[in-house]
């Protein structure tokens, strides 16, 4: 059975969620400079990849049914521009350790927020059929292409 919209940017969110996971396991570790710093990139590639996604697939359309607050969302896009300047900056120099764990808190905090935000208006949605049924294999390439980490292949689009 194919998985849902809300399922397939679920998805996303956890491999974002084990990103962070891996680099506060570098932190605890201490792990190499560059080790680390590659770690805070990803976070950041897959920060952008899932709310790009997010934003195409789900609240775009939730925008367009009103069904979200347009200003919270607004706050919320800028809140990730800042978080993806930061990462830009701790891997621009040797990562404190102190500035990563800061990082990696204010990225979950801020996914905390964004889910909160849109998961109830999107399950409402999904439920009523007021979202679009999109295939898999088309989210994941918009993730992919994004930035995010690669997806398993999908042979859903063969039939």
């Amino acid at each position: 059975m194919p998985m849902t919209l809300v399922e397939t940017i679920d998805s996303h969110h956890r491999d974002l969620l084990r990103a962070l996971d891996e680099v506060e396991a570098l932190v605890a570790a201490p792990a190499p400079v560059d080790e680390l710093a590659a770690a805070v990139e990803a976070v950041r590639h897959s920060l952008l990849a899932h709310e790009v996604t997010a934003e195409r697939f789900v609240v775009a359309p939730l925008r367009h049914l009103h069904l979200v607050n347009n200003r919270e969302l607004d706050a919320l896009r800028d809140e990730r521009d800042q978080l993806s300047q930061d990462a830009v900056h701790l891997t621009g120099r040797e990562p404190d350790a102190e500035a990563v764990t800061a990082f990696v808190r204010r990225v979950r905090e801020h996914i905390g927020r964004k889910v909160r935000a849109v998961q109830p208006a999107a399950r409402y949605a999904v439920a009523e059929g007021r979202l679009s049924a999109v295939p898999r294999w088309c989210i994941d390439e918009v993730y992919e292409r994004q930035g995010g980490p690669g997806i398993r292949p999908s042979e859903e689009w063969l039939g």
